[in-house]
Parts: structure tokens; sequence; C-alpha cells
């Protein structure tokens, strides 16, 4: 599952963080789009219906670009919603995989080959807690390299290179798909969904669902319109996530309302173990020194018991009347 994320590269260092090999063997950056009517904001708590930053194939845009960047709103618009597309109430942030291919909603953008890759920092996650205990929220993010911290962007080199490419934050790529809404104005807005999956053991502890993350090789695959929509889909159901390629750390539940959007909503923090209560302490305390106590026998008789010795000397003798 994956309904809150983090995205605060600027564009430029998207462009770079999404660089690909040409032909030629370099290197090449991903331009944005020209024109958008959606404008991408860097935040550290992104929900649905945030704009989120999205590469397609640039045949989608009329561009000669192989990839153009494009910003996206996060929950596809269902093509029957009317009026302010801002309003949209439908759940469309996620789409299952196993079920994409019959959806009424997610089939048809499929069939057209609208799919894209989703970019995010990191996204949250929360694990239920015990006996009814609040949820702890997670940050999950790509494996970085050594020195990077994923909560303290001063550690972020951020170089860039036609011959080395894009040194610097990971961001994670999640597989997508995207559909086209147009305003009463007649304007073109982009929408996306996040597909998930069963997670495997490399995320089932924390829940049953997973985006589907992508490497250089699967975003080429997934992007290539030469590629039919069934074998896409079965490319990522065979897809295997492996735990190595992940990080992740606890966050405050700061994070759990997405109208908080600064730094401290990803800032790694340590989860204190909940302090006892102090009958219960008092309580185990008592019983385990009683038990050690050896029990001492009761000496006491009963009156039951008691035998009364009687002396017939002391019965009164018995009085006679006189004549």
């Amino acid at each position: 599952m994956c309904g809150r994320g983090a995205c605060t590269l600027s564009k430029e260092n998207l462009s770079c963080a999404c660089a690909y090999k040409n032909s030629s063997g370099e290197y090449h950056k991903v331009p944005w789009m020209d024109n958008s009517e959606l404008v991408y904001v860097q935040s550290c708590n992104i929900g649905p219906r945030d704009i989120v930053p999205c590469v397609v194939a640039g045949t989608h845009l009329k561009n000669e670009e192989e990839r153009l960047l494009c910003p996206m709103l996060w929950g596809m618009i269902p093509p029957w919603h009317k009026g302010d597309y801002k309003k949209h109430t439908a759940s469309t942030h996620n789409s299952r995989l196993d079920r994409i291919l019959e959806s009424k909603l997610y089939a048809t953008p499929l069939r057209k080959g609208f799919k894209c890759i989703v970019l995010f920092d990191g996204f949250y996650e929360w694990k239920a807690g015990e006996n009814k205990s609040p949820k702890q929220p997670y940050y999950i993010y790509a494996k970085q390299e050594s020195g990077i911290k994923a909560d303290d962007p001063k550690t972020w080199s951020n170089e860039w290179s036609l011959e080395s490419g894009w040194k610097g934050y990971k961001p994670l790529k999640m597989a997508g798909i995207f559909n086209t809404f147009e305003t009463v104005e007649g304007k073109i807005v982009y929408s996306c969904s996040v597909l998930t999956k069963d997670a495997n053991q490399a995320l089932s502890w924390l829940h049953d669902r997973t985006p589907i993350f992508l490497d250089e090789e699967q975003c080429q695959l997934w992007l290539d319109l030469e590629v039919s929509p069934y074998k896409a889909v079965e490319i990522l159901k065979e897809q295997k996530l492996i735990e190595k390629f992940l990080s992740w750390h606890t966050v405050s539940t700061l994070v759990n309302n997405v109208s908080h959007k600064d730094v401290k909503c990803r800032e790694q923090i340590e989860v204190k173990e909940k302090q006892k209560n102090s009958s219960a302490v008092f309580m185990a305390s008592w019983l385990k020194r009683e038990s050690g106590k050896s029990s001492k026998k009761n000496d006491t008789m009963s009156s039951d018991s008691i035998e009364e010795e009687i002396n017939e000397d002391e019965i009164p003798a018995k009085i006679t009347k006189k004549s």
C-alpha cells in the first residue's frame, strides 16, 4: 500500500536522477514537459490529490524526447467525474495489479499504453500496534550510498555528469498508470495511480501490500510502447522485491496529518519502550518476594481438640432438705 510519500528533490535534480543511457552510451537527462496545468511542489508529506512527478514516454505528450517528466495529480480522476477535478473523492491513488486488466477504471488507460513511473524520495507506511496501541509510522526509501542519509539533505552530494550520470540521492521509482482529464476550460490534466501487489518477506512485516519498485531495466520495459499491456503486467507480477534494495526507519506521528509538510515528518526517531504501569511493577515484585518465603506451619489447635479434665471433687454435694 502507498498512501503518503515525500519528494523534495528539485526539478533539475529530478531530471538528473531519472537520467538514462542513450544510444551513444551517454547519460541523458529527462526534461520536463512544457505548459503543464499542474505544478510540482516539493514536500515531505504528499497525500492523495497532491501533485507528484512522473516519467512517461514522450510519445504520449507528442514530444520527440524518449522520456519526459510530467507533474500529475496523485489519484486517477475517473472519466465520469464532472466539475472541478480537485474535488473528486474516489480512492484511486493505488491500483491492484492483480485486478487491473478487469478494472473499469484502469483497464482502458492500460490498454492505451498509459504507463508511467511515479517518483518519491520515499513513502510512509504504518505498522499496526499491539493491543490496540497506536500505529507506528515508518519511512521507506531506496538503499543509498554510504554517507547519504535519507532524512538529511545536507548529506546528498547530488552530482551529475554525462559520463557517470547521477551521483546523489536515489529516489524510488514506482510502476504506475495515468489518464487524461479535460477541464471545462479545455485544459488537459494528468492523473496517476501507483500499482501495488502482495508484499513478500521484504515488507510483509509492515503491510500486506507494496508498491512495485523498478530498476532502470524494468523502467525501460514498463515505458516501452512496443511491449503489450498483458506482457507488461505479467513482468511486474513476476518481479520479486529484494530486501537489500530498501531501507527504512521509524518517524514521528507528525506525519499522520497530511497538512504537516515540513522536514520533521521524515526525520528518524527512536521509539521508546512504553513505561510499565507502576502498580503492575509493584505487584510483580511483591509476588516474587512472597513466593520466595517458606510457608510456616500453623501450630494453633482448634477448640474442638481440647479435652477438659473435670475434677469430681469440685462438683457441689447434693443439698438435703431438713425435716
